[in-house]
This record gives structure tokens, C-alpha cells and sequence, in this order.
């Protein structure tokens, strides 16, 4: 048996036990309780919009976006061919870009090969001469092969929205799937604000329906061109995180902005780095937005063409020219194959100037 601690020897225990827990209270509130400020309260974590606490008080128009140009087109992706990105749009909203340049246009799925897309040009309004203009002999010959005569060919069935260039016969994605992946984002990153241009070749009814479809219509934004751009904050404070203009046919609804209302953007069509200008190609001298179309523009793309234009020193002084000669404090910036680039950290270091 346990021997049982004698009459004297048990209230010398419970002296000695409220001596020495006396004694250790405080140190044990010490590492306890949380260090104060001088004010006696504990700080709270700064607010960041974009990943920045500089970008919540500024504006839309003095922020500068790392886009991408054709987002939707990746080599990594099925069914593309002269893909001016390497990765997805999933892949590149990881790696930081925030802002996507995406073209809408009618496509059918081929009744013969499940994989394949055929463009409805009669749907769009266009026609084999228009788009042999935009892809070349070599991009319409490869059409050709994949789908049947681009524009001559019967088509079966009813024609959706995809995300192509110029021809979905070269690769598509279906528009629903691409919104989903916007909407994902923008739930699971509550603090960042994305802009998106589209070139639509359908109608804003079908843009529209798709938006809804996919839950982003509480997520649009309304700006008014006839006052200051918000500022980043107060785009999230409003939940509207979603900036969408079009190229064509944008105003109605009243989300689906007019791009070259509020967005004035530099040349396309330039063949060689060194062909790369500043002035105004798009929008009117006033329009607060500046897009600064950043890749040579040949097709099929060419990683090795837009390398000397890629690096930072390069990115850098192009968003400073541009911006200084327009006399735009921001931009958009859409570079292709965006890992090979430094858009998104030239990005970044401008917007944490002051």
C-alpha cells in the first residue's frame, strides 16, 4: 500500500504548493498573454488589394496589370496549335497576372472527331477571307486538314460560345469553362481585382447569358466614364472585382464596357522588337485606361522573337515610356508566353512605388 502523508506533513504540502504557484503565475501570464503597442492594443494585419497595401487607395487607371494576350491560347492545353501561351488561365492567375485579353466565337462541335471545333463564321458574320487574313496560308491550311474547308464545309449543330483565334479549328475552349475558372479565383482570393478585354465576335446577349451562368454577374464592376476610376479598394469593399470591357460591341448591359471608351492601347502589327511604339493606336487621347500590347505580333507566335522584349530592364522601360508619353500613371500590360517574361515582378516593383 501507499503510505498516507501524516497531519503535519500535509499542510506544509499545501503551503509550500501555493508558495511556488504564486510565485510562477506571472511568468506563465507572460508568455501568455500577446506584447501590446504603446496604446495598449494589438496590431492588426495591413490590408492588401492586389497583394499590396499601396494598391487599395489607388485608382483603377494607376495601377499596372501583367495581362496576357489570347490567355486562352496554351500549348499545354489539348487541341492547340500557335498557342501564344504556354499555360492556362488557371496557371497564369497563380502566377499573377491579372489581366486577360480573351476572344468569343461561335463554334460547333465536329459531329466526326469529338476533340475538334469548327467555326460558325456564317453565325459571326465573317467568312474565309477575313480570317485568312488574321491566321495566314499556314494556319488556314492546317484548318483546312483538321475540320474540312474552313467556311465551305457544312456544319452540324448548335453553335456555343468558345475562346479561339480566329479560328476554333486551331484550338478552342468553351467560354463557360474558362468563367468558371474566373469565378473559382475571384472566391478564393477575396482581395484582387481582374480586368478582362474581350474581342467578341457574338453577340453581348450570349456574353451575357455565360457570365450569368457562370455566378460572375454579382462580381461585375460598372464604371463611370465621366468620373475619377475607383480605386482598388473600393472595388473590393463593393465585391464588383471583375472589370470587363469589349472591343465591338460593349455598353449594354451597362458591366460590358466599351474598351475604347475607357481604354486607349499602343500599335499592333509590330514584326520585330524593335518596331514597338508608344502611341495611341485605339480610344481617344482622354480615356483614362492605357493597354500597352507588348509581344511581336507574328503567326504563328514565336518564343524566340519575343525574348529581347521579356526581360525586366526591357518590360520596364517600355511601362514608363508609354505611360510618361500618354500621360497615363498606370497600364495593362500583355506580354505572350508570360513565364518566359518578367511582367508579372515588373509589375509588382512599380506598384510598390509610393
Amino acid at each position: 500500500m501507499r503510505s498516507r502523508p501524516s497531519a503535519v506533513a500535509l499542510p506544509l504540502f499545501l503551503a509550500l504548493f501555493a508558495l511556488l504557484a504564486a510565485g510562477c503565475g506571472d511568468a506563465v501570464r507572460e508568455r501568455i498573454v500577446p506584447s501590446t503597442t504603446t496604446t495598449g492594443t494589438t496590431p492588426a494585419a495591413a490590408r492588401t488589394c492586389n497583394g499590396l497595401a499601396t494598391l487599395c487607395n489607388r485608382r483603377l487607371d494607376a495601377v499596372v496589370f501583367p495581362g496576357t494576350h489570347n490567355s486562352y491560347a496554351a500549348s499545354s492545353e489539348p487541341g492547340w496549335h500557335f498557342a501564344n501561351q504556354t499555360y492556362g488561365i488557371r496557371r497564369q492567375l497563380d502566377d499573377g497576372i491579372r489581366a486577360l485579353l480573351i476572344d468569343v466565337h461561335f463554334g460547333v462541335p465536329d459531329a466526326q472527331n469529338p476533340d475538334l471545333v469548327r467555326t460558325d463564321l456564317r453565325a459571326e458574320g465573317s467568312d474565309r477571307n477575313k480570317v485568312a487574313k488574321i491566321v495566314g496560308p499556314t494556319g488556314l491550311r492546317l484548318a483546312d486538314r483538321l475540320g474540312g474547308r474552313v467556311g465551305v464545309a457544312s456544319l452540324e449543330g448548335t453553335p456555343r460560345p468558345y475562346l479561339c483565334h480566329a479560328l476554333c479549328e486551331l484550338g478552342a475552349e468553351p467560354l463557360a469553362d474558362e468563367l468558371a475558372v474566373l469565378r473559382r479565383f475571384l472566391d478564393a482570393h477575396p482581395t484582387t481585382v481582374l480586368v478582362a478585354i474581350v474581342e467578341d465576335y457574338v453577340p453581348p446577349t450570349v456574353v451575357e447569358r455565360a457570365f450569368a451562368d457562370a455566378g460572375l454577374l454579382s462580381f461585375v464592376a460598372t464604371l463611370d466614364r465621366d468620373r475619377p476610376l475607383p480605386t482598388l479598394g473600393t472595388l473590393i469593399d463593393q465585391g464588383r472585382r471583375l472589370v470587363v470591357f469589349a472591343e465591338d460591341h460593349g455598353g449594354k448591359p451597362p458591366w460590358y464596357m466599351d474598351a475604347f471608351s475607357f481604354v486607349q492601347d499602343t500599335p499592333l502589327g509590330a514584326r520585330l522588337p524593335g518596331q514597338l511604339r508608344c502611341d495611341r493606336f485605339r480610344g481617344e487621347p482622354d480615356s483614362p485606361l492605357l493597354l500597352i500590347n507588348h509581344w511581336v505580333d507574328v503567326y504563328p507566335p514565336v518564343p524566340q522573337l519575343n525574348a529581347p522584349i521579356s526581360t525586366a530592364t526591357a518590360i520596364r522601360r517600355r511601362v514608363e515610356r508609354c505611360t510618361e508619353e500618354r500621360g497615363v500613371p498606370g497600364a495593362i500590360v500583355a506580354v505572350d508566353f508570360h513565364q518566359r517574361t518578367a511582367v508579372v515582378r515588373v509589375a509588382r516593383q512599380l506598384n510598390e512605388r509610393p
